[in-house]
């Protein structure tokens, strides 16, 4: 069914900030400017964009910095590498296949990957979709998949061999039993979605998720970026060491190859900001994109629900479906659902609050990334505290969304 809209779409592209749509007077957005202008630059952040969701609707962006040492300045349509916000933005891909009756959340990955999925701590225990999408699934790091990472993947049945499962599982972690975070985890999502979609990982998102939404740049293979896409490369900070090139060398591969492409869905996707505040905007609306229901009202809740002991988990995991849940803790009256992504040097984060109808994204390719509060970036947390703050004082009120039901 289709949400009736109750304003004209104004045009959501390039300009920072877009002040005929959002509650901030033109003083008012020219503050936050300067205020999270202070916030890169005290985070030593080399090029950054924030981009700000309200009653659904793309209403403000700020950019920041240089694409590369030297380089462009950052945009709105500048190409970022991700990471762990990957995680979140597949899972709309993996759930979707949910809804269709393709698999269920408490079904053994053996019956769905089609080879022996147990850990040698709990052989008689089955290792679960949901467990994997909370970090329950007693996974680990290993060689394997860090090789995977660098392109060059065995098949995914290797890493569940007798001679590779003491690498490949926590030791003495019994599934369902314990939580910790695992980037193999992630990427055998992008494996699960190709075994039960038929199709390639950036063919199927691009289907379901990007062309619907359109957007044009987006991709978990750096090729796949149209080439009027300009991409950053990531950067260390302060150093200003290179810390991840992207380019469009890179080895691309769009055969359907489920039992090797567990190298992607963890942290490879590269986006634009405006893209990614898209797929938040969707999922802070329940599912809907203007007028088109990507994903069932019903399925976006069970995503954003803490999973603690719910189905195969039996223990606390903090967490809802590759989705982070942060409290007032980090943005004082405000729970929040989203995901953050740090890697070589970069932070980025992408949140939303439902109740409101808001959301943020802030993406960097470099910052002093490794100071952190409660498990989420400095300056992400300063970013999300200073637009919501500078929100509240604007005199902002929600709207009715509309939604209807599935």
């Amino acid at each position: 069914m289709k949400r009736i809209l109750s304003v004209l779409l104004a045009a959501m592209l390039l300009v920072s900030p877009l002040t005929s749509l959002a509650a901030f007077t033109e003083d008012q957005a020219a503050e936050l400017d300067k205020v999270l202008a202070r916030d890169f630059k005290a985070y030593s952040t080399l090029g950054g964009c924030v981009v700000l969701i309200e009653n659904g609707e793309i209403t403000y962006t700020f950019s920041y910095g240089m694409r590369t040492l030297g380089g462009d300045p950052v945009t709105p349509e500048t190409a970022f590498r991700v990471g762990s916000i990957s995680k979140m933005v597949s899972a709309v891909g993996l759930m979707k296949l949910v809804e269709e009756g393709k698999a269920s959340l408490d079904d053994d990955l053996s019956d769905l990957l089609g080879f022996p999925v147990r850990s040698p701590y709990a052989p008689d225990v089955p290792i679960t979709l949901r467990q994997l999408m909370t970090h329950t699934a007693g996974l680990g790091e290993p060689f394997l998949y860090t090789r995977a990472t660098r392109f060059d993947a065995v098949p995914l049945s290797r890493l569940f061999d007798e001679d590779q499962w003491l690498n490949t599982f926590l030791e003495k972690a019994v599934p369902g039993k314990v939580c910790e975070y695992s980037n193999l985890g992630g990427g055998i999502m992008g494996s699960i979605i190709e075994q039960l979609s038929g199709e390639e990982l950036d063919s199927y998102m691009r289907r379901i998720l990007f062309d619907p939404l359109d957007i044009h740049a987006a991709a978990y293979q750096t090729p796949l970026i149209p080439e009027d896409v300009l991409m950053c490369n990531i950067y260390r900070m302060p150093e200003k060491e290179l810390g991840r090139e992207l380019t469009r060398d890179e080895p691309c591969d769009t055969s359907y190859a489920p039992m090797l492409h567990y190298n992607r869905t963890a942290g490879s996707l590269t986006i634009t900001p405006m893209g990614l505040a898209k797929i938040v905007l969707m999922l802070c609306e329940g599912g809907i994109y203007e007028d088109q229901r990507i994903l069932n009202n019903s399925t976006v809740r069970e995503m954003c629900t803490l999973q603690d002991f719910r189905g195969s988990v039996q223990c606390e995991t903090g967490r809802g479906l590759f989705m982070n849940i942060i409290t007032d803790y980090q943005v004082e009256g405000r729970t929040l659902y989203g995901h953050g992504g740090k890697a070589y040097g970069m932070l980025c984060a992408a949140y939303f609050d439902p109740e409101d109808r808001t959301g943020v994204v802030m993406l960097t390719n470099g910052c002093l990334a490794d100071s952190m509060y409660h498990g989420v970036g400095k300056l992400g947390r300063f970013v999300l505290t200073h637009v919501y703050d500078a929100l509240e004082a604007s005199g902002y009120e929600a709207e009715s969304p509309y939604l209807v039901e599935d």
